[in-house]
């Protein structure tokens, strides 16, 4: 490209990426093949270029602004929005308009007419720019899929029928009814119209029998159970939230036997902000309210996710659907979600029977005040009813591209649009985010800027449910995204607390790194958000954490092979922030105003890290995906491997060493970086390459064999999972098929790039 026109472009021209000396005197030994690596000729950057980018990435920074953000999100906020209902389908129209707006696009009076069924020919020639002019465009595509919601539900507890008693006598009264819902805040005007506590896609039926408290859930709690006598079945099972993904705990009651599982919020999540420990309940304070719920699905996440009826396949509106009791993602016993405050009752039925929490292991007990925790089986008699509605309903997915030079390479924004509840740090934190960050690429294509790639913004639908708006999408196109696709930038909840937090692949880690130290740091002293990089003290970004699920990029980066990131600021580890009452009716512009981000200071922030990622990844003349930097982690995840293998750890689940030779993957690494040139095609199919369509053993749809969201773990990242949890959680078991298969497949990436 001829450099006044790279110029006239803006396009962003990066000198090499080195890794930190001391990184690169690690890791020299072991990828001794790294130092083969050349770099493509690039053209030498002259004070104007790096001026004009310099004052391309300040004139963005300038535009975001926490006013913008706070209007925003209130205007998301004023209803609940929950997927596939009349206030979502508004809201999908809503926020057309405004990206239109924003992007400077002219819209039909009657939107109708941008409202396509996916699998049409419009959508499809929407999605890939097919007969459309060079100006960008927006429009929504509709898929129909499996959606719960709720009909009625109670939880009852009852003394126990005497053992003397006539049985045809009527059951003892409950002397519990449980509320099953939140307390209406006269301080917080949304919480009069709050929505009915469930989980998305439980069971419906009722089940009775005596409670079993199992901790958090997870797999080692049952476990520790079974080993100390307390049998799990036929009973109710109540659990806490943390730990793992709430659909896992589902999961592993259900395979213990239990006939229901209960889910309550325990103080024990908030860390030192707790009424326990003094602090005000909301609204008077930071804690929590007693009464507050945490809603979401309890779909076998770790198995697939998106519309359980159609895995691998999109869900059109004549699609072939699975019948529900052969979906393998959804439950089959029901579930409840509880407060507190409704689960003490039950805890309290618990003391003195069994054995006491801690003698299971050190975080089975929680932290309620006044409750002993033990394990029962208690002699109360618990009665739950969950009764939903398993429907197909219509979702909606909002788009806007702004069109690049490049039409073949293309940068993919996307932020989840519903919600549980108002949504206001889930997720629309991260879609007034979003709005700035679009507000601010807007202007700048205004003003004569054009990406070298496109961009395209997708505000997702349906991800609270399973990642399903993104998850029909991404299986919809799956050929065009592998095709174009060269990175996935997602937004999720983009302020719930105040610590800047990232997650990537390994190969744009650096990229998120640099982006947010170009960005003010609203929490220092003095600091001003709005005047942008160099004015006091920036973000720091020590850790970059590999990417597990949980949300949108999941389907691009796990199923399809597409270089991933995800950012935001949540709660600081040990700190005071106020407790973020996640999936609750109060999370709420109310709560946000007053106690998640006042002033708004951290969604100005968030919108201008998202900003300049988008920058950085569309107009730049060379990918910024940086592939040494993923040799330094494959390497280190192999280490961990190795450790795991040969020591034994967590022997409670392996039952002692694994052998496993290694050194083919290990020499497989090593070949296929010495392969890699930093061309930008070679750079955008290094991700892919670690892709097999055979997926991960008993779960194929996931398919990443480099990281993919941990087999009992949900939402946490497990890195080279095939060979990790066929040692960790399969004793051995198929561990040298997955290192022989990870290391065929590092061969032929490196065959595929030295043929590029």
């Amino acid at each position: 490209m001829a450099a006044d026109l790279r110029h006239q472009l803006g396009a962003a021209i990066p000198r090499p990426h080195c890794p930190h000396a001391a990184a690169v005197a690690a890791y020299r030994s072991a990828l001794d093949n790294l130092e083969s690596i050349s770099a493509a000729p690039i053209p030498a950057a002259s004070h104007g270029h790096r001026n004009h980018l310099e004052h391309l990435e300040q004139s963005f920074l300038a535009i975001p602004s926490a006013k913008g953000a706070r209007d925003a999100l209130e205007r998301y906020t004023r209803h609940a929005h929950y997927a596939g209902l009349d206030a979502d389908y508004h809201l999908a129209l809503q926020v057309l308009d405004e990206w239109a707006g924003l992007l400077g696009i002219d819209l039909p009076d009657n939107r109708t007419q941008l409202v396509f069924d996916a699998g049409s020919n419009e959508s499809k020639d929407h999605v890939q720019g097919k007969g459309h002019a060079t100006g960008p465009r927006a429009w929504t595509d509709t898929y129909s899929v499996w959606l719960n919601y709720p009909i009625n539900s109670s939880l009852t507890l009852s003394r126990p029928r005497p053992s003397d008693g006539d049985d045809d006598q009527p059951a003892p009264e409950p002397y519990f009814t449980a509320a099953l819902k939140e307390d209406v805040l006269d301080q917080d005007p949304t919480s009069a119209k709050g929505v009915p506590t469930f989980h998305g896609y439980s069971a419906s039926g009722s089940a009775s029998g005596q409670i079993v408290y199992a901790g958090m859930g997870r797999r080692e709690d049952f476990d520790g159970l079974a080993a100390r006598g307390i049998d799990v079945r036929g009973k109710v099972v109540l659990v806490s939230y943390g730990g793992v993904f709430r659909g896992l705990k589902v999961r592993a009651a259900q395979e213990a036997g239990a006939v229901a599982c209960l889910i309550y919020t325990d103080p024990i999540e908030d860390g030192n902000v707790t009424v326990g420990n003094g602090y005000a309940a909301y609204p008077d304070g930071p804690a929590r309210h007693p009464s507050a719920v945490q809603r979401g699905s309890v779909q076998g996440l770790s198995i697939y996710p998106g519309d359980p009826a159609t895995p691998e396949k999109p869900s059109y509106r004549n699609a072939t659907r699975l019948d529900p009791d052969t979906a393998d993602s959804l439950p089959k016993i029901p579930s409840l979600p509880l407060s507190y405050q409704d689960a003490r009752p039950l805890l309290e039925s618990l003391r003195g029977k069994g054995v006491p929490a801690r003698d299971i292991n050190d975080r089975m007990p929680g932290a309620l005040p006044g409750i002993e925790y033990w394990t029962g089986p208690s002699d109360d008699v618990a009665h739950v009813e969950n009764h939903v509605d398993l429907e197909v309903r219509d979702i909606w997915n909002t788009y806007a591209v702004l069109p690049g030079l490049v039409d073949s390479e293309v940068v993919i924004m996307g932020n989840h649009r519903d919600a549980w509840t108002f949504g206001a740090a889930d997720p629309n934190s991260g879609t007034a985010a979003f709005h700035e960050t679009i507000k601010g690429l807007g202007e700048l294509y205004r003003r004569g800027w054009r990406p070298l790639r496109t961009i395209m913004f997708a505000s997702w639908d349906a991800e609270e449910y399973g990642l399903v708006g993104s998850t029909e999408f991404g299986e919809d196109h799956a050929e065009w995204i592998r095709d174009n696709a060269v990175a996935y930038h997602n937004a999720d909840v983009s302020v719930s607390g105040s610590q800047f937090h990232a997650f990537a692949s390994p190969s744009l880690a650096g990229l998120l790194q640099h982006s947010a130290a170009s960005v003010a740091d609203p929490n220092a002293q003095g600091g001003d958000a709005g005047t942008g990089a160099g004015a006091g003290a920036n973000i720091t970004l020590d850790t970059v954490s590999p990417l597990g699920s949980g949300s949108d990029f999941t389907v691009f980066l796990q199923y399809l092979g597409i270089a991933s990131t995800d950012m935001g600021y949540s709660a600081r580890a040990g700190g005071t922030d106020p407790v973020y009452m996640y999936h609750s009716n109060y999370d709420s512009f109310y709560w946000m105003d007053k106690f998640g981000d006042p002033g708004f200071r951290r969604h100005e922030a968030a919108s201008k890290v998202l900003g300049l990622a988008a920058i950085r990844t569309a107009a730049s003349l060379f990918s910024p995906i940086d592939v040494k930097a993923y040799a330094a982690k494959l390497e280190a995840y192999l280490d961990d491997v190795d450790k795991v293998a040969r020591d034994g750890d967590g022997a409670g689940v392996l039952g002692g060493r694994v052998d496993v030779d290694l050194r083919r993957v290990r020499r497989a690494i090593r070949h296929v970086l010495g392969r890699v040139r930093r061309l930008n095609e070679k750079v955008r199919l290094f991700e892919q390459g670690f892709i097999d369509p055979q997926g991960l053993p008993g779960r194929t749809w996931y398919k990443h064999l480099g990281v993919a969201p941990g087999r009992w773990l949900g939402y946490g990242a497990t890195t080279l999972p095939g060979l990790t949890e066929s040692i960790t959680l399969d004793g051995g078991r198929g561990a040298q098929h997955e290192a022989d298969r990870l290391a065929k497949h590092l061969e032929a990436m490196a065959r595929r790039l030295q043929r590029h």
